[in-house]
């Protein structure tokens, strides 16, 4: 059975840093725009099947929600669509803006 991993803010970072994972953003659309990770996408019940369709077999999915308890259901459908390596950010937006408050884009 696929399964997700749970990765800290720190881990996140440095794959975000160096462009080695796919940032996709649950939170409802007015928390996005408020505040998320720069390159990152929301994902929704409407966009997901396209986002699965587009993924490289080799494609790393970091899954990331307001305090990192709703990523981890995401990230394990996302492993159950086939997404061979897909982690939740623990903490969540929450954590990350906290610690890193210069890589977080606000629209």
């Amino acid at each position: 059975m696929a399964d997700f991993k749970r990765i800290n803010t720190l881990k996140a970072h440095e794959l975000w840093e160096s462009k080695q994972a796919r940032f996709v953003d649950i939170r409802d659309e007015r928390s996005y725009v408020a505040a998320h990770i720069p390159g990152s996408m929301r994902l929704t019940d409407a966009n997901v099947q396209q986002f699965l369709s587009e993924l490289d077999d080799n494609d790393q999915v970091v899954v990331v929600c307001y305090h990192g308890n709703s990523s981890q259901g995401a990230a394990q459908y996302l492993a159950h669509q086939g997404v061979e390596v897909v982690s939740s950010l623990d903490g969540g937006m929450t954590a990350w803006a906290q610690a890193f408050p210069e890589a977080v884009e606000r629209s």
